[in-house]
């Protein structure tokens, strides 16, 4: 029986990195160029669930500039109520132009029987690119599940 609920579990955490890929395509924004600020030092992106969700509340994740070499992340995934795994992933997305971004690293993080779940990494890059936040969260119930994405703006790190 706990064989059949972990490959459940697995194949819906399938689906999530599935659709965060799917998010991750690089998408060409024509005219953005006149938006970037290379004087950003922090960007946000929080996603409340549309519809009153049964288990998620809201997925949220921020990317600030601490020096020339670092960048602090955090990510945090909000349930109405405890859930039997709650998870966060952060992908953290390089660009040389502001625009076409691609992973540059990611984590994984999850916790049991939590109502919530943040985490908070400070990470070396290498200056004279730009960086931006991608989040996937998500929210376990015995065999159902909800999830979320979040895709912070870029700032420059130079």
């Amino acid at each position: 029986m706990g064989h059949i609920f972990y490959k459940k579990i697995l194949s819906f955490f399938l689906v999530i990195m599935v659709v965060v890929t799917a998010f991750s395509l690089n998408v060409s924004v024509y005219g953005a160029v006149n938006y970037l600020d290379e004087d950003v030092v922090e960007v946000s992106d929080t996603n409340h669930v549309l519809t009153r969700g049964n288990y998620l509340n809201f997925g949220s994740v921020t990317l600030s500039k601490v020096s020339s070499t670092r960048v602090l992340m955090t990510g945090i995934t909000a349930c109405h109520r405890v859930c039997d795994r709650v998870g966060v992933a952060l992908y953290l997305e390089q660009s040389t132009d502001g625009i076409h971004y691609a992973t540059h690293r990611y984590w994984k993080f999850a916790g049991e029987n939590e109502s919530s779940h943040a985490e908070t990494l400070e990470v070396i890059v290498q200056p004279g690119y730009w960086y931006r936040l991608r989040g996937g969260h998500v929210a376990i119930m015995g065999n159902d599940g909800e999830s979320v994405v979040t895709t912070t703006d870029g700032i420059y790190v130079g």
